[in-house]
């Protein structure tokens, strides 16, 4: 008889699950076909130039909210990784002749390397100080980046960085870029979902939980956190490459310490905890940042009211999953 009950909630259980199921599967396919038809909708460049600027950040955003968001480790040196897929692309294919996707993995490659050199060293520090040395790797990376003018071109940067091309598809528009930028993001989505939903991600999260109480139950932490610290930062590699070929120049300024602030906040506006999340942060004060264009010396005092705003009205971000609610 109980087995009879159980099997009758189990049924009405999954019934009841099907109808948001279905409503979940028709919202993603209307976002997805709203998304890619954006640029048959929207004539003007401009406009297709901000959401191409939404994409770089949304490759950020999603790398950082695996290392912030699932891991719980605060890195604000994610600029500096961003910065160098940027310039190891810009000198590929500069000076070495490289095409865009050769260049393009050894870029994000090349950031999951200083990625894991600066994990190794910083895996048993925690809290302040694991976000005092990203903060001092950011600044040390811009300072070498502006100081070492034969390699990096100095404050001037590198320019001309030439038109990418992948087979026989030139990008040179603003909506070859977009789309461009899509299956970069749609690669970024499908692996990081893949890998928060092995044992590993699961592993990150009990990290982000309690650290002591993973060690105890088996978890390599020191192991994890140079993990999801690397892949993070490999992603930040890809899109400062696609960051070098969009804006055909590469220069210090682009990867300041304020870049790396603006990224945490999109994620935590957003939420953190859930993949998807982070890309309505990066909407949000995208177009935060181009409304206030006009007021640009107190565009991070506006940034940081929206974000106070949303963590008062909504501690977990606004699509962030309720264990970040206190």
């Amino acid at each position: 008889m109980i087995m009879v009950e159980g099997e009758a909630v189990s049924t009405i259980r999954t019934n009841a699950s099907k109808p948001a199921m279905i409503r979940r599967i028709g919202i993603t396919g209307v976002c997805i076909a709203c998304v890619i038809g954006l640029p048959l909708v929207v004539e003007n460049t401009y406009y297709i130039g901000i959401a191409n600027f939404m994409i770089i950040y949304t490759i950020l955003c999603m790398g950082l909210n695996l290392i912030l968001g699932y891991t719980g480790l605060l890195s604000l040196g994610h600029a500096a990784f961003y910065g160098i897929g940027g310039y190891a692309t810009a000198i590929l294919m500069t000076r070495h002749g490289f095409s865009f996707l050769p260049a393009l993995l050894v870029s994000g490659m090349l950031a999951l390397v200083f990625g894991m050199i600066l994990g190794i060293p910083t895996r048993k520090v925690r809290g302040d100080y694991f976000c005092l040395l990203t903060i001092a790797f950011g600044e040390i990376f811009r300072l070498v980046a502006q100081a070492w003018i034969p390699f990096t071109g100095g404050a001037m940067g590198i320019v001309a960085i030439p038109i990418p091309k992948i087979f026989n598809w030139v990008i040179r528009s603003e909506t070859d870029f977009y789309y461009l930028g899509l299956i970069l993001v749609g690669f970024t989505w499908l692996s990081l979902t893949l890998l928060v939903g092995s044992r590993f991600g699961r592993a990150f999260v009990a990290i982000r939980e309690d650290e002591l109480a993973a060690s105890v139950m088996g978890i390599n932490t020191p192991l994890y956190k140079i993990l999801a610290f690397s892949i993070g930062s490999f992603y930040a590699g890809l899109a400062g490459s696609y960051l070098a070929v969009y804006q055909t120049t590469i220069t210090p300024s682009s990867f300041r310490l304020e870049e790396s602030c603006l990224m945490i906040i999109m994620v935590i506006v957003g939420g953190m905890g859930s993949m998807l999340a982070p890309i309505s942060g990066v909407i949000i004060m995208t177009l935060a940042t181009e409304a206030f264009r006009s007021l640009a010396e107190y565009r991070m005092l506006i940034i940081g009211v929206i974000m106070v705003v949303v963590l008062l009205f909504r501690p977990q971000g606004l699509f962030g999953t309720a264990a970040f609610k206190d």
